[in-house]
C-alpha cells in the first residue's frame, strides 16, 4: 500500500476520532458553538499553512466572479449548514449513526450531478446507490445498544449534513475550477462558513448563549484540539490522499470509510455497542460507496 492510501485511511480514522470527541463535547456545547469553534481554529490553522507553504495568492488574479459566488455557496451549504447539522446529528444519534449518514453524500452528490448538471447515473451508480442506502437502513432502523435512541430529528439532521456536505462538494469543485487554488479555496470555504454561521447566531440571538457555551470550563479549548484533529488533520491528509494515491477513486473510496473505524471506536470508546447487524449495514455502504467513487 502506497502512501497516497496511507494518508487516506489515516484521514477516514482522524475524522471518526474527530466525530467521537465532537460528541463527548456536544454534551455540554451546543451544535452551532461547536461548529463555529471548529471552524474558526481549523480556519486559522490551514490560513497559516497556506502563508508558510504555497505559493499562490488567497485570490488568483483575474479570478471570474462566479467562482466567488460559488465558492461563498459551498462554504454556506457545506459548512455553516451541513456541519452544523452533522453534530446535531451525532448528538440526536450517537457517533455510528450520524457518520454513516454523512457518508452517503456520494448519493446525493450523484443525484445532484444527474439532475442538475445532466449527468449519466450508470447502472453502477444505480448499484452503489441501493447499496449505500440499504446498508444506512440497516444500521440506522434499530435502537443502537447503548446509544441515543432513532428519532426523525436526527434522521433529518444527518440528511441535510449529507446533502450539505454533497452541494457543497461540488460548488468547491466548480469554483476550483475558476482558478482556486485548493488549499486557498479550502480557507476561504471556512471562512465563509464562519461568517455565516455567525450571522445566524446574531440574527437568531444565539450569538451569546454560543460564547458563554465554548467559554465554560475552556470548552473552547477542546474544540480547537478536537478541530486540529478531525478538521485540519483529516482535510491536510486528505490532500496527500489525492495527489499521491495511485487514482482519485481509491483515494475517494478509502476516504470515505471512516464509518468502518467509527463503529469499533464508538463500541470500545463511546459506550455504543457493536452488533452483527450494524456491522453488515456498514459493509454494505461501503461497497456501495466504493462502486459510486469508482
Amino acid at each position: 500500500m502506497g502512501a497516497g492510501e496511507l494518508a487516506a485511511l489515516a484521514a477516514a480514522l482522524t475524522w471518526a476520532i474527530g466525530s467521537l470527541l465532537f460528541g463527548r463535547i456536544g454534551r455540554t456545547v451546543p451544535p452551532g458553538a461547536m461548529n463555529l469553534g471548529k471552524l474558526v481554529a481549523a480556519g486559522a490553522m490551514l490560513a497559516l499553512t497556506h502563508l508558510v507553504i504555497s505559493r499562490h495568492p488567497f485570490l488568483p488574479p483575474g479570478v471570474a466572479g462566479s467562482a466567488l459566488v460559488l465558492l461563498a455557496l459551498s462554504g454556506i451549504a457545506g459548512l455553516t449548514i451541513g456541519d452544523t447539522a452533522y453534530f446535531g446529528a451525532i448528538v440526536a444519534l450517537g457517533v455510528p449513526r450520524a457518520i454513516l449518514l454523512l457518508s452517503s453524500a456520494p448519493v446525493f452528490a450523484a443525484l445532484i450531478g444527474w439532475l442538475w448538471l445532466g449527468e449519466r447515473l450508470a447502472m453502477r451508480a444505480v448499484l452503489g446507490i441501493g447499496l449505500t442506502l440499504s446498508g444506512i437502513v440497516l444500521v440506522v432502523a434499530r435502537r443502537a445498544v447503548g446509544g441515543p435512541p432513532l428519532t426523525a430529528r436526527g434522521l433529518v439532521l444527518g440528511m441535510v449534513a449529507a446533502l450539505g456536505q454533497a452541494s457543497g462538494s461540488v460548488l468547491s469543485r466548480k469554483a476550483m475550477q475558476g482558478g482556486f487554488d485548493p488549499l486557498a479555496a479550502a480557507v476561504g470555504r471556512i471562512a465563509v462558513g464562519a461568517l455565516g454561521l455567525w450571522a445566524v447566531a446574531w440574527a437568531t440571538g444565539h450569538a451569546r448563549g454560543w460564547h458563554g457555551a465554548l467559554a465554560k470550563d475552556r470548552a473552547w479549548l477542546w474544540v480547537s484540539l478536537t478541530a486540529m484533529i478531525g478538521s485540519y488533520g483529516g482535510i491536510w491528509l486528505s490532500q496527500l490522499a489525492l495527489a499521491h494515491a495511485s487514482s482519485t477513486g481509491v483515494a475517494s473510496t478509502l476516504l470515505a470509510t471512516s464509518p468502518v473505524f467509527a463503529l469499533p471506536l464508538a463500541h470500545f470508546f463511546g459506550g455504543e455497542r457493536m452488533t452483527g447487524r450494524s456491522a453488515v449495514g456498514v459493509l454494505l455502504a461501503m461497497a456501495g460507496i466504493a462502486l459510486l467513487v469508482r
